[in-house]
């Protein structure tokens, strides 16, 4: 009975911080398939609109870049059916292109932007959790300039409920908006993808552009993006781990526990032991390797138990942040850096009651009752 509340302890600990592990590289991966949306390095947010030839030539004209794309964004609002209005939505239109810069992002469900469309729009799937009134394949009303337009959602993509975007194709949009030609972002391309090239590229770009009059409002990298993405949920990882922790150290004491009681039950045993003259080493010994196996027990279980627990974290955390589950991915380290803790753990757990059963002496142990 003791062996097996133990058990279940360490199991738990173990299952909980091989998921802390699962969920913090479901994150990473998650975050690397938005990432994917874009082909680009870096991007230019303007500080207003400018002529998208001018934007784009200027760019161009660095060494080291080798596409170009631009994209208009607008602030718009939903307008529901009773007329009352959301928040802020973030409204891109991007050029829809085989070559474009923008590929389509991580689809839910539907499909991504056309280039003919007209009225499409490529929501979050947050958005339809947050208004049951919209559906795939619906319309929905948007706000631009103070003028309502109606859209039709052709796809919803895994993207943040609290930073809701959608995207519409940037031919249509300009062309409602009387704003051909214009460009309020720019995208670059570069020849090679490491963050010290990239960084030194972005510098040169943002050093033209100030010469040439434009003037920009915010200039990122994918991989400053990539960073910034996943140190937004270091803080959630952070509370999980310290809740495995707990788990294990817990589970540590049961041990602890646990075989303070098999020394005291099997004090006879020892005085056997000791009588045909087992030294202390092998005495200890005996009880770190019950230790130690314990803890290897509660690992293997702990690591089939991680894969539903893993599973059913990202569903959850997705669901909260993206409406949809996060991309699944086991993380082996985690598993290995576990494997590695569960033993320091489970000897440290056994070493004082193997310590007290090595000082026993055989006058000691076979007079115990």
């Amino acid at each position: 009975g003791r062996l097996t509340l133990t058990l279940i302890t360490l199991t738990l600990g173990s299952a909980t911080f091989i998921s802390v592990f699962n969920v913090r590289a479901s994150l990473s991966s998650t975050v690397e398939d938005m990432i994917k949306w874009f082909n680009c390095d870096t991007m230019f947010a303007l500080d207003r609109s400018y002529r998208a030839d001018k934007v784009q030539s200027e760019a161009e004209s660095i060494p080291g870049v080798t596409k170009t794309d631009v994209w208009i964004q607008l602030p718009t609002r939903l307008v529901r059916r009773d007329e009352s209005e959301s928040g802020m939505i973030y409204m891109f239109a991007p050029t829809v292109r085989p070559d474009s810069l923008i590929v389509s992002p991580s689809l839910a469900e539907g499909r991504w932007l056309a280039p003919g469309d007209e009225n499409a729009v490529v929501v979050p799937s947050a958005l339809l959790i947050d208004e049951p009134e919209l559906e795939l394949g619906g319309d929905i009303v948007l706000k631009i300039d103070g003028d309502e337009h109606v859209f039709k959602i052709v796809g919803t993509f895994k993207g943040m409920a609290f930073l809701p975007i959608v995207y519409v194709n940037y031919d249509y949009i300009t062309k409602i908006t009387n704003r051909t030609g214009e460009a309020d972002a720019v995208m670059i391309a570069t020849q090679q993808h490491d963050s010290v090239y990239v960084d030194a590229v972005t510098r040169t770009l943002e050093e033209r552009f100030n010469l040439v009059g434009i003037e920009i409002g915010l200039a990122t990298t994918i991989n400053t993006e990539r960073r910034d993405a996943e140190a937004s949920f270091d803080a959630i990882v952070a509370l999980l781990l310290l809740m495995a922790i707990l788990l294990a150290l817990v589970g540590g004491l049961g041990l602890m526990g646990t075989m303070s009681i098999n020394v005291l039950e099997r004090t006879r045993e020892i005085g056997v032991l000791r009588a045909i003259g087992a030294p202390n080493r092998s005495v200890a010994s005996v009880f770190v390797l019950e230790g130690i196996i314990i803890g290897l027990m509660s690992w293997a279980m702990g690591a089939a138990v991680a894969i539903p627990m893993s599973r059913g974290l990202n569903q959850a955390l997705g669901q909260a942040v993206m409406g949809v589950p996060l991309t699944y991915s086991y993380s082996l380290p985690g598993l290995w850096l576990w494997l590695v803790i569960v033993i320091l753990l489970s000897i440290l757990a056994s070493f004082i009651p193997a310590r007290t059963a090595s000082r026993l002496t055989a006058r000691e142990v076979l007079s115990y009752e």
